[in-house]
């Protein structure tokens, strides 16, 4: 799978769905919220989350690419949102 293509899908989703960081976080507060947690998950956790997510549903017998492709986007997504949380905390 080509990085282009993954990227093209990353910009398709954003355009549909708006802003994966900020709905990443928007989720992490609303699961923290309902599990009475104190902190809130952070959004690159919660990204990881949906990557363990799409590598269950690989356990099915019928091959489908798009769970590929999802986990391959959330994980770099993950990626992203933790590089610039720590870059963010750092100074």
């Amino acid at each position: 799978m080509q990085n282009e293509k993954l990227k093209q899908i990353r910009q398709a989703k954003e355009q549909e769905y708006g802003s994966f960081y900020k709905s990443m976080c928007s989720i992490g507060k609303t699961w923290s919220a309902l599990l009475g947690m104190e902190k809130d998950i952070p959004g690159f956790m919660v990204a990881n989350m949906y990557v363990a997510a799409k590598l269950i549903r690989t356990n099915n017998k019928k091959y489908k690419q798009d769970t590929y492709i999802d986990a391959a986007n959330y994980l770099h997504q993950a990626e992203l949102m933790h590089k610039f949380e720590n870059e963010k905390n750092d100074k």
